[in-house]
């Protein structure tokens, strides 16, 4: 079963919805955003743990947040990943979130 989700990078960190509700994301962030995590691969999987619940055998990740880190977490469990070329529109943070040191 093919699963998808868009990844979106924020000033309150990196979120994630079904891909089927990117649009309406994108025009609405506060609507749409539930968890916020600190990191790339955090959201990512959050993404897969949601993803197994619904028995997924493929997870397809959109988005600013998504990483290829994410890979190796899904293949272990049985999931083949996919990770697209992130879109611009997936960064909706008003500034650029700065690196940890």
């Amino acid at each position: 079963m093919k699963v998808e989700y868009t990844v979106f990078e924020d000033a309150v960190g990196y979120w994630f919805v079904p891909r089927a509700a990117e649009a309406a994301a994108i025009a609405e962030p506060s609507a749409h955003r539930k968890d916020a995590h600190p990191t790339k691969i955090a959201a990512c999987r959050a993404a897969l743990a949601d993803a197994l619940t619904q028995g997924a055998t493929e997870l397809h990740l959109h988005g600013m947040g998504a990483t290829l880190g994410i890979k190796a977490d899904a293949s272990a469990k049985g999931v083949k990943p996919y990770i697209y070329i992130p879109s611009i529109t997936t960064k909706i943070a008003p500034f650029v979130r700065g690196k940890r040191a």
